[in-house]
């Protein structure tokens, strides 16, 4: 079975993709319409370059705030 399975044949493409520019509220949007927890990261050139999670994400962003509030 291993030389007869490919990747293609059990692989799930991601619901949506960020691009390296997009800011935060791009980025919830997209975690909102996709219902996903983890989205990967491209470049403008379509090259992956790793991938982001909602939790850590929303970790960072409430850090920030702590920042400015204490």
């Amino acid at each position: 079975m291993y030389k007869s399975v490919t990747v293609q044949t059990i692989m799930k493409a991601a619901p949506e993709t960020i691009q390296f520019e997009d800011s935060v509220s791009q980025i919830m949007q997209k975690f909102k319409e996709s219902g996903a927890w983890n989205l990967p990261v491209v470049k403008d050139n379509g090259v992956y370059i790793g991938f982001i999670s909602k939790s850590k994400l929303l970790s960072a962003y409430r850090a920030k705030l702590l920042q400015f509030t204490s």
